[in-house]
């Protein structure tokens, strides 16, 4: 694990897969941001939390509900944890879902524990100078954590380089939240999986959404690994707007596995593939027999 001091209150922990958590010190409480892929990897964040300034009670925030964010939760069972009301009600929704698509990559046994408290718009712990704010963009249930003392920002997965994930069906309010950043009064910004971040990317970030609010043909050859991302972004952009077709028609039936696991993922199939799929699956909702 590679630790980068900020300042005397904040502290960078990112991991060997790259993803990085935040600690902010306040005088009354210790702030942890994120909890990574489960106990074990809790277990070398811990020690870290009890570094001067003092350790105080604890507070976890979710920034959103990912499951590379959230499955450490079960290590803190004593402690507050705090997301946005839509982090809950997500990890409800999906949180089983995920656990088993992605069980290999837990570490240690995870339990899932949502958020106990929650918010709708903001939360501040005054005293410690540390607020809580509602960003929906890279998904509905996205938060920001902002230190007003240090002015220093950690915004989780929103911006990400070279192209953010898209999980939520709304752009247009992913690019407000996103303009909303670039007039943020922090001096530092750190995502989840870029590390410190500048406006340059937002404004690239920005970017890339138009472009694809657009439906324009977007020259991948620049983004590496991240050509994947965007193949991935343009899936899930379709299958949630087939997911509202799915909860119209099937109302109270609807069930969030079943649906998404129509395709047994969304990195190896083609956009005209998983149309015909989802078209396939709105004609027989009930079938097991189509996921490819």
């Amino acid at each position: 694990m590679i630790i980068n001091r900020l300042s005397d209150r904040v502290r960078i922990l990112t991991f060997d897969d790259g993803i990085s958590l935040v600690i902010f010190f306040g005088p009354h409480h210790t702030f942890l941001c994120d909890t990574h892929l489960g106990p074990e990897s809790m277990k070398e964040v811990i020690p870290y939390l009890n570094q001067d300034p003092a350790f105080c009670d604890l507070v976890i925030f979710n920034s959103h509900s990912d499951w590379d964010h959230i499955w450490g939760n079960c290590a803190f069972l004593d402690s507050i944890i705090i997301g946005h009301v839509t982090c809950r009600e997500r990890m409800q929704e999906r949180g089983a879902f995920d656990l088993n698509r992605q069980s290999s990559l837990t570490r240690g046994h995870v339990t899932l524990i949502p958020p106990g408290l929650t918010f709708k718009e903001e939360i501040c712990f005054e005293d410690d100078d540390i607020e809580f704010i509602y960003a929906p963009g890279h998904t509905i249930d996205s938060s920001i954590c902002y230190d007003r003392k240090e002015r220093i920002l950690y915004v989780g997965d929103l911006v990400e380089g070279p192209i953010p994930y898209l999980d939520y069906d709304r752009l247009d309010i992913y690019l407000e939240t996103l303009e909303m950043l670039l007039i943020f009064p922090a001096d530092i910004m750190i995502s989840a999986h870029s590390g410190i971040v500048t406006k340059d990317l937002i404004i690239r970030n920005m970017e890339y959404i138009r472009e694809v609010i657009k439906g324009n043909k977007i020259d991948t050859r620049t983004f590496g690994q991240y050509e994947a991302v965007h193949r991935i972004n343009l899936n899930t952009l379709l299958m949630l707007r087939y997911e509202k077709l799915a909860k119209k028609m099937l109302k109270n039936a609807y069930d969030f596995s079943s649906f998404w696991s129509v395709p047994s993922n969304l990195d190896n199939i083609s956009l005209d593939e998983l149309e015909e799929l989802m078209k396939n699956y709105l004609k027989n909702p009930g079938s097991k027999h189509l996921g490819i």
